[in-house]
């Protein structure tokens, strides 16, 4: 069973906040209705805004199993006993309510109409040059060989002409490789290539750039701090790679993201605190979600676009166990599959510079990110040849 506390405690900050603390009653029944209401809007536009059609039966089974689980939440509370479909239902309600949207990236912005965004709206506007300089220099890790989506994950600028990854990516691109001592040694599959261009309604095929050589790659964790319960991840390696692109005559690169240091005496490393808010730009792609999402499973056709999600960091690097070197952060942004290697910008302040690398997720919106102003040394030494 999944912990009902995680989605109360979603639910409470939204537009159902004050229903669901009382729990019960018409004020809750309301609630319900116009929070699956909104569930519905949002299909009819993802629907309108992708040309996708959506089976009715499965639309309405959605609608209807969102609504149960709702009637568990408000009468239960984080008592509520949820199930797999109940946790989908969920799910469904906080990618759509305002809370934790998911929003397709369309001429580098989010279309701030757009029913799931809610209180996310302001922010957004009043940040769009920033967002708009952030989504253009994010693109997907294209691979011929991932079929069928035809991509393994995200990829962002951090200096001309170089990109920043994860190294599972990097892996997912290069199966034969092997990391020793911090040095890359394999070579990458035909194809693989960097497209910063691919959002709904438009593929741009001037922003696309082959990858030219690995740069560099983030050491390895120790056997000893390999997680306790999750044997795929360990703390103590930084899973970061850094790709340099083939120029490509007449597209510009895109500009570089501005990355948070931890040597900046004006921040003192410390942007990265509980609480704050935060976005993700990424490429989801597949129904792996940290959740078993209804709603990404009606639109199993809608893949591959870049994809923009707030949220917030809810613990700082130092505060996450199993974490050694203190270099991990979690964030309850809502992610996919193909989110791996995406940017973590910060939402509070200017907008544009990127507070961490998102390399895992689980069920339960328990997300996890190399918090980048820990790591500072490290990317210091991997790129000498930028720093020189």
């Amino acid at each position: 069973m999944t912990d009902a506390r995680t989605y109360v405690g979603l639910l409470t900050t939204g537009p159902a906040g004050s229903a669901l603390e009382s729990a019960g009653g018409n004020r809750a029944h309301t609630a319900r209705s116009e929070l699956v209401e909104r569930l519905d809007a949002e299909i009819a536009y993802v629907e309108r805004k992708t040309g996708v059609s959506v089976d009715p039966y499965g639309w309405r089974a959605l609608l209807g199993k969102a609504d149960d689980a709702l009637a568990k939440l408000f009468g239960d509370g984080p008592d509520a006993r949820l199930g797999r479909d109940d946790v989908g239902g969920l799910e469904a309600v906080i990618a759509t309510d305002g809370s934790r949207p998911v929003l397709f990236v369309e001429d580098d912005f989010v279309d701030v109409r757009a029913p799931s965004i809610g209180d996310y709206a302001a922010p957004l506007s009043r940040l769009e040059d920033a967002v708009r300089a952030v989504c253009r220099s994010v693109g997907r890790v294209d691979d011929p060989a991932a079929q069928p989506l035809g991509y393994q994950g995200t990829a962002w600028a951090v200096a001309e002409g170089i990109v920043v990854t994860n190294y599972h990516v990097l892996r997912a691109v290069a199966p034969s490789a092997v990391r020793r001592d911090g040095r890359f040694e394999g070579r990458l599959n035909p194809g693989v290539a960097v497209h910063f261009g691919h959002e709904v309604r438009d593929v741009r095929q001037d922003r696309r750039f082959p990858v030219r050589r690995v740069i560099a790659v983030g050491q390895q964790g120790a056997d000893e701090h390999v997680h306790p319960e999750l044997p795929n991840l360990n703390f103590d390696g930084l899973d970061l790679a850094v790709l340099e692109l083939e120029p490509v005559p007449g597209r510009p690169f895109p500009a570089p993201i501005t990355v948070a240091r931890g040597d900046d005496l004006r921040t003192m490393g410390a942007l990265a605190n509980a609480g704050r808010g935060v976005y993700v730009v990424g490429y989801p792609g597949n129904e792996q979600s940290t959740t078993p999402d209804l709603f990404v499973r009606l639109f199993a056709g809608v893949k591959s676009f870049k994809r923009l999600a707030p949220g917030r960091i809810v613990d700082a690097a130092g505060q996450v166990p199993h974490d050694p070197r203190g270099w991990v952060l979690t964030h309850d942004v809502s992610t996919l599959g193909g989110n791996s290697g995406s940017a973590v910008v910060d939402l509070d302040a200017d907008g544009r510079t990127a507070l961490g690398l998102h390399f895992a997720g689980l069920h339960a919106r328990q997300n996890w990110a190399h918090a980048l102003e820990r790591t500072t040394r490290e990317v210091n030494r991997m790129l000498p040849e930028l720093l020189g």
